[in-house]
């Protein structure tokens, strides 16, 4: 009894040792510290404190979240404030085929520059992606500080572009698909009649 209690109790502190052993690493490279912004398993927080087993991330939805000081050392982390340089961010748009492709950038790149928190050195830019199924698919791209509240920003940078291409008769497209039906009636050759459809 006396050994199967101990092998449990040894088992039961053997991730505390781990935590401990990786909150000394965390502290004396310092790789995350307070104040960070940090991604770990898909979510985005900042670090309120480094403890020596565990450390508390308080995330985009006002949750602490405690994370044990192995999961820092052991799993992928990015930190986002780890350059002290403001971050590139992406908001993605497609417009309708047959539109002004060059105003299409202008209005991207006034959104960006318009909003207090991109900033301008350095500057938005925007890519013509791809020729997509039913759209052109353009990527706006820009830099800011704002790491913490960065969805906020994207947000508003979508109802500055959708307002814009309202004015300026843009039209976002809605995904469409040709169907082909076999019509047993049809008086035509291949027996076939064309009909459009939305998806």
């Amino acid at each position: 009894g006396s050994t199967a209690l101990l092998v449990g109790l040894g088992l039961g502190l053997q991730d505390f040792f781990k935590d401990l052993v990786a909150g000394f690493i965390v502290l004396w490279e310092r790789t995350v510290t307070a104040g960070d912004i940090v991604e770990i398993a898909g979510t985005v927080g900042r670090v309120q404190e480094v403890g020596l087993r565990t450390t508390s991330v308080f995330s985009r939805d006002d949750i602490v979240i405690i994370i044990p000081n192995q999961s820092l050392v052991n799993e992928r982390v990015i930190n986002w404030s780890q350059n002290g340089k403001s971050t590139r961010f992406t908001v993605n748009v497609g417009v309708a085929y047959g539109s002004d492709t060059k105003l299409v950038e202008k209005i991207l790149l006034d959104c960006a520059l318009g909003h207090r928190e991109v900033e301008s050195k350095p500057g938005p830019l925007v890519h013509f992606t791809d020729f997509g199924d039913s759209s052109l698919d353009f990527s706006l791209f820009f830099y800011s500080y704002n790491l913490f509240r960065i969805e906020r920003i994207k947000s508003d940078l979508r109802f500055a572009i959708d307002q814009k291409f309202r004015e300026n008769g843009i039209t976002i497209p809605f995904p469409q698909r040709d169907v082909w039906m076999r019509n047993q009636d049809s008086s035509s050759d291949d027996g076939y009649e064309r009909s459009a459809l939305n998806s």
